[in-house]
């Protein structure tokens, strides 16, 4: 049976800031934030939507990304991004929820864990530890795909330049390899609505350089850790530096998977996002 879809378009922030949300599902919410910069939450579906028949799935569009309304990239930061989770909250009024971030949306997803921790749990799926770090790693990824790798480092270093959504479409294609231990599905990004603004802000600015590493420690809320086992992007290393760092965390390495673990590994990864939040959402 198909998951009903609940609501889809804008919701009003408190600040007065207009948020694309797509709802599917009932159950205890569990907000998601997408990759990128400069992607949206089309990236997600159809792959996490069974979790929709347990779940309340809040797929957001980042502020200034996809259908949200459009600011001023110059406006953007980690910080910004993690207090619109709050505000989303506030404006739906939501008791508790948890948080899941991919990839640039792990980034996210850690700063909110690190300095708010609100959420009642955390899922930080394909995460990184510091920017130095995941830079160093790709290096080394780069190196190991040859000709591919080479194609693929011009391409994070064009997201600097990048202006037109068809750039941006060209830039992901090229990545795929990175992305992917298989064969991409087709209909992967099909839908995507790209902001090649964020992304060229976010690139040039160094992707926040951050460093998580110091402040791990201070998350206190249950925390799933997800990976490929092939990722070569936010690599296995960063997500055991995660898990190290976060007292009582649970890691999960998903074999045969890369970056977009959630569409290669897609039932390992639902039995064990689907399992945690069974633990948490019970009322403590």
């Amino acid at each position: 049976m198909k998951t009903r879809v609940q609501h889809v378009g804008l919701v009003t922030l408190p600040d007065g800031y207009r948020l694309f949300v797509e709802e599917v599902g009932d159950g205890f919410p569990l907000i998601l934030l997408h990759g990128g910069p400069g992607l949206d939450h089309t990236m997600f579906r159809p792959w996490l939507d069974p979790l929709g028949d347990e779940f309340r799935m809040l797929y957001v569009d980042g502020r200034g990304q996809g259908m949200s309304d459009r600011v001023d990239p110059t406006t953007l930061t980690f910080s910004v991004w993690a207090n619109d989770v709050d505000l989303l909250s506030e404006a739906l009024g939501l008791e508790r929820f948890a948080l899941l971030g991919h990839s640039f949306g792990a980034f996210i997803a850690t700063s909110h864990a690190t300095e708010r921790g609100t959420a009642a749990a955390y899922i930080l799926s394909g995460g990184g530890d510091s920017m130095a770090a995941l830079e160093a790693d790709d290096v080394a990824s780069f190196e190991a795909l040859g000709d591919d790798g080479v194609a693929i480092a011009d391409s994070f270093e064009n997201e600097k330049t990048v202006q037109t959504e068809e750039e941006f479409a060209a830039l992901m294609e090229t990545q795929m390899p990175l992305h992917f231990a298989g064969p991409v599905p087709p209909d992967f990004r099909a839908a995507t609505r790209y902001a090649p603004d964020v992304l060229r802000h976010v690139a040039s600015t160094g992707y926040g350089d951050f460093d998580y590493t110091p402040t791990l420690g201070r998350v206190t809320k249950p925390t799933l850790v997800i990976v490929g086992e092939e990722d070569r992007t936010t690599t296995p290393r960063a997500a055991r530096v995660l898990h190290e760092g976060i007292r009582g965390s649970e890691l999960v390495v998903l074999p045969g998977a890369a970056h977009i673990s959630y569409v290669e590994a897609q039932d390992a990864y639902l039995d064990a996002v689907r399992a945690f939040l069974r633990r948490v959402a019970k009322p403590s």
